[in-house]
């Protein structure tokens, strides 16, 4: 006789509100702005590339997902939407080309853009009297080059002085400067949420090669305050190292003898729009996180100190020899494959995440701050077919060849979905394939500890 196929048990209403509570935070929305952003925040500049990799042939870069040629043209740098308004060919092509001084010009049929302003000032290929020269544009962007780095403008209002995004540190007569620039993956603000976290450091890092000769505290009481330059700034409050946990035993298990104890000299800060400040005794590091798209971020760090001649001759080598490799590259792309497969929300906080929640909260205050809204770039044919099946009909002879289409901006909003079964596993395949390409130092140190 055949079993009786089992009936599924319903979860009990206390069960349901258990496991919805084991979720946490189901998105973001007590932070609307910051929800919002999930590809940066408009209305600021942003150190983009090194100034030695602008020349005068032109390159492209992705800057809160618009994408931008740069140019040097006589000495100064050049930021256009690198998009040709005709057909949509890139104006950073290797086959594009300046045909004139001040312009620069389309490969595909000599459209020919003003470098200044961006308006079209000739169509080669339709003659010196062109009637469509000055009724068509290409977007410009403010560019600057300070402490060298360019500095591009996203914004709606007149850009400030470039100074006002660049830490005085970085900007004193006698600072040496150097760092390191690389992409990552991952949202931009995992990265400077990871950044201002207090709790990570101390359990993530704990045997790193920065941090050997220290012993890092067990747990720490902090609050956020504000500091001069629009920073808020972590203060420690209590610092425990040796713990017992009830019913588990001591953490940590055992004492190193050459690591010393000591609450630590860095002063963690972070400020708008997506810059971190760690303050040690003799030199300063920065970070900025800066959007790509809301997947990929520039990962830029500075190193700099005050000094000239053999001081600064020295902090370059001890920069080119220890941080640069050791912090830069090795302490730090430990956190970068934290942010490459974090995925919040859902979150479930503690209590270090009171820095997260303060930055939150900041960026939210910040008045000057506007999400940025990324344009609809999926092919025009594509728009045209949605839009007629949203309305219950087939496209018109209007629809298919509209006088001027506009680009409907699509807001980018982070909340929390539930994947597909097929997202899920493309999902998964991908973080098991950048899970293997760990940096062979985190291998080496994982095959040691077994």
């Amino acid at each position: 006789m055949a079993e009786s196929p089992a009936v599924p048990r319903v979860a009990s209403p206390k069960e349901r509100a258990a496991a919805t509570r084991s979720l946490g935070r189901l998105d973001w929305s007590t932070w609307p702005r910051y929800e919002a952003a999930a590809v940066g925040f408009r209305n600021y500049w942003y150190p983009v590339t090194w100034s030695h990799r602008v020349t005068e042939s032109p390159i492209q870069v992705t800057l809160l997902g618009e994408t931008i040629m740069l140019l040097r043209e006589q000495g100064r740098v050049r930021a256009l939407h690198d998009r040709c308004p005709h057909r949509g060919v890139p104006l950073s092509h290797r086959m594009a080309s300046q045909e004139f001084p001040g312009t620069w010009t389309c490969c595909y049929h000599g459209w020919t853009f003003d470098l200044e302003s961006g308006t079209l000032v000739a169509a080669i290929t339709d003659g010196p009297d062109s009637p469509i020269c000055g009724k068509v544009a290409v977007k410009t962007y403010p560019a600057e080059e300070r402490i060298g780095l360019v500095w591009i403008y996203i914004g709606d209002d007149d850009p400030p002085p470039v100074e006002s995004a660049i830490p005085a540190e970085l900007v004193r007569p006698d600072a040496v400067v150097v760092g390191r620039r690389t992409i990552r993956t991952g949202n931009w603000r995992f990265g400077a949420e990871n950044g201002i976290d207090e709790g990570h450091a101390k359990f993530l890092h704990r045997n790193s090669l920065w941090t050997l000769k220290r012993q890092m505290p067990t747990w720490v009481r902090h609050h956020m305050e504000p500091t001069e330059g629009g920073w808020i700034t972590r203060v420690a409050d209590q610092v425990e190292f040796d713990t017992e946990f009830p019913g588990l035993g001591p953490w940590p298990p055992k004492r190193r003898f050459w690591r010393s104890r000591g609450r630590g000299g860095a002063r963690v800060s972070i400020r708008m729009p997506n810059a971190l400040r760690v303050e040690y005794a003799t030199w300063t590091h920065f970070e900025w996180w800066i959007p790509i798209d809301a997947d990929t971020h520039i990962y830029l760090q500075l190193a700099t100190q005050a000094g000239r001649g053999i001081r600064a001759a020295r902090f370059r080598l001890y920069y080119w020899t220890w941080i640069r490799w050791v912090f830069h590259g090795m302490f730090n792309e430990e956190d970068a494959l934290m942010v490459d497969v974090m995925d919040a929300p859902p979150e479930r906080l503690y209590r270090p995440d009171i820095a997260i929640t303060e930055w939150r909260k900041l960026c939210e205050s910040d008045a000057r701050a506007r999400p940025q809204v990324v344009p609809d770039d999926r092919p025009a044919w594509l728009r045209l077919q949605e839009s007629a099946a949203g309305r219950g009909g087939g496209a018109s002879a209007e629809d298919e060849a509209p006088s001027a289409p506009a680009e409907q901006p699509v807001a980018v909003v982070a909340s929390y979905r539930v994947p597909t079964d097929a997202e899920a596993a493309v999902r998964d395949d991908t973080r098991l394939r950048r899970r293997s390409s760990l940096p062979i130092t985190h291998r080496l140190r994982m095959l040691i500890k077994r």
